[in-house]
């Protein structure tokens, strides 16, 4: 067994874990073999149906800088991760999936960053990657090293923008652990779909500082494998646009009763960024049900199916296109080889 653990960590690693029995141990390896950051990972088995709770307290019993909590029942990543963050001792809290893994020297980056810079938040890029394949993605995310401040604006334009490299709603930031304790910074548990998404915006609403440094140092497992073409094995969110899309639409309803501004926000501007992203959540839920059918990955299509009545009859609309735009290219093909 290691040394025991330091009575206050730099940083909390908080890894909810739901059937991941087959990455977890990657997952915190990466975190427990961080140089520069005294570190503890507080594992919350979700109710696994798998070895997960097993590989994580044999983890605990090999390193006591891992703690191991159980959830009696199923009850979301966003559940899970409220119980870990309660339970953190860290200064800094981060958070890291148990398909996902921390590039080498990550949590002492980011934590001496945020330090210099005075900031609450700060994330850092994701290094795509395909678990299928067990490879990075051929194709990343450009990072030229600079630190960019991100406010509510900065935020909400980079989850709508058509030509952002990424959906800042989608990154892990580093979190002090304080905003955790006041309920700044916390999980909603009502969605299993969207909520690293809210918590960060509920805390840059309430005036979080946060920094987004231009470099890849969090291991991405992508939903489809870059070189694979394959769903992510180890993926197990509930992928749902429609939840996401009725989140959106509460928080737009906040902002009207609100009757305020958000800081560095206009309440009309962000109410039009926010409607911009109820149009990007049914885009993308109409391209995950294509998607799904078309790679035959059937559990994830019957999932989404079932999801909303709305979804079989989008699905027949968006195969007609399809069709459609095959027999369109098609005949485009058929023309060009006639004589002219």
């Amino acid at each position: 067994m290691s040394a025991a653990p330091p009575r206050t960590p730099r940083v909390s690693v908080i890894v909810p874990a739901y059937n991941a029995a087959r990455y977890l141990e990657r997952a915190v390896r990466s975190a427990l073999e961080d140089q520069g950051a005294s570190v503890e990972v507080i594992v919350i088995d979700d109710a696994s149906g798998d070895e997960t709770a097993e590989i994580a307290g044999a983890l605990a019993r090999r390193d006591s800088r891992v703690r191991l909590l159980r959830n009696e029942a199923n009850l979301g990543p966003g559940a899970s991760r409220n119980r870990g963050m309660a339970a953190a001792r860290g200064e800094w809290i981060a958070l890291l999936d148990a398909d996902d893994a921390f590039a080498p020297g990550r949590l002492a980056r980011l934590t001496a960053v945020g330090d210099e810079a005075g900031l609450d938040m700060i994330a850092d890029l994701p290094l795509l990657y395909d678990l299928a394949a067990d490879r990075p993605a051929p194709t990343q995310i450009p990072a030229d090293g600079r630190l960019e401040h991100v406010d509510a604006r900065a935020f909400l334009e980079a989850s709508v923008r058509p030509d952002a490299p990424i959906d800042y709603g989608l990154l892990q930031p580093l979190t002090r652990a304080r905003l955790a304790r006041e309920g700044t910074f916390r999980f909603a548990e009502n969605t299993r779909h969207g909520e690293d998404f809210l918590a960060v915006w509920n805390a840059l609403c309430a005036g979080a500082r946060m920094g987004v440094l231009h470099e890849r140092g969090y291991v991405f497992s992508t939903r489809i494998g870059g070189l694979s073409g394959a769903f992510s094995p180890g993926s197990v969110t509930d992928v749902n646009y429609r939840s996401v899309a009725a989140s959106t639409r509460r928080i737009i309803d906040e902002i009207r009763a609100r009757g305020a501004d958000i800081p560095g926000l206009p309440a009309p501007e962000a109410e039009a960024l926010l409607r911009q992203r109820l149009r990007k959540c049914a885009e993308l839920n109409a391209r995950y049900g294509w998607t799904t059918l078309r790679k035959g990955a059937w559990r994830r299509h019957w999932r989404w199916l079932r999801q909303d009545w709305r979804n079989p009859p989008l699905l027949a609309l968006v195969a007609a296109r399809q069709l459609a735009r095959r027999a369109a290219r098609a005949l485009a093909r058929l023309r060009g080889r006639s004589p002219g």
